[in-house]
């Protein structure tokens, strides 16, 4: 089905046939969500949105706004992510840039942000350090809630880096710190004590890298790449980080669904207490935690 031609059709129109190639063209791998994505691109050529949307959806669109809207579509149906072409994706509330060479903020990862902060606010002034820091998503958001944290990023690739900073700049996150360094052997800028030390490390085991979405494939490998099982980065932390806790300091991880027990055996080995698995929203083990023995 060919895409309409300027003057001869609606925004709806458009939006129609803009759903429909998603649907075609991005095979063998499909579009998840060809309408939420193709809305999204429209959004970005059109300056429509969800609320003027209804009142303008019967108006005609501009051959510029064709053009433009189906050039997005044909790199969305080739699979680059959406988040990548829209140069930005929310996480709680906050707009980031993100581009090849990031991993792209995900709504899951939003539960590990919230838990560190149940856990910070009861704490003045709080020191944080956040390993594999990416775009700054997390550390960010922290900062943004919790006005009196100082909070350390700590990020090896420069790729990632750029947009850390840029994003960093962008909120105003003058609180975050963003140090460039390899997490499995930290730079010495990195001491304790840190009253939470937080992480979303790479966890997908290398095998099962090829087997990814496409959409997924196009992250940076080092973003999602956890060795031979998944569990590199969590084995290497364990003997570096629970040391640099506070007394009853948090110790808190983003998961694999079938890595909770293993990673909350490698808590307890390091000393931690009340080590738990946090199931996420569909029962799915998504986070581990533990807490650095309290003062005597």
């Amino acid at each position: 089905m060919k895409m309409p031609t300027a003057g001869k059709g609606s925004y709806r129109t458009l939006l129609r046939q803009g759903e429909h190639l998603l649907r075609r063209r991005a095979r063998p791998d499909p579009c998840e969500d060809a309408a939420t994505d193709a809305f999204l691109l429209l959004e970005k050529v059109s300056g429509l949105n969800h609320t003027n949307y209804p009142l303008k959806k019967d108006e005609p669109y501009t051959a510029a706004e064709r053009e433009a809207y189906l050039a997005l579509l044909r790199r969305r149906a080739a699979g680059e992510p959406v988040q990548y072409i829209l140069g930005e994706w929310d996480f709680m509330g906050l707009d980031f840039k993100v581009g090849p060479g990031v991993l792209i903020p995900r709504p899951e990862t939003e539960q590990l942000a919230e838990a560190a902060i149940a856990f910070l606010q009861k704490r003045p002034k709080p020191r944080v350090l956040e390993l594999c820091g990416g775009s700054g998503c997390i550390a960010i958001t922290l900062a943004k809630t919790l006005p009196a944290a100082d909070i350390t990023v700590l990020e090896l690739s420069p790729e990632a880096m750029g947009y850390l900073v840029e994003n960093k700049a962008r909120h105003g996150a003058e609180r975050v710190t963003a140090i460039p360094g390899d997490a499995l052997s930290p730079p010495p800028e990195i001491q304790g004590p840190y009253d939470a030390i937080l992480s979303n490390p790479p966890y997908i085991a290398r095998r099962e890298l090829p087997t990814l979405q496409r959409e997924v494939q196009q992250e940076p490998a080092m973003a999602l790449d956890g060795g031979s099982d998944g569990l590199d980065f969590y084995r290497g932390f364990n003997g570096i980080y629970p040391s640099m806790l506070a007394p009853g300091g948090l110790l808190l991880y983003e998961i694999g669904e079938e890595q909770g027990e293993a990673v909350a055996a490698l808590l307890r080995q390091a000393g931690l207490q009340r080590v738990a698995i946090l199931p996420d929203l569909y029962g799915q083990p998504r986070n581990v935690l533990g807490y650095a023995p309290d003062e005597n």
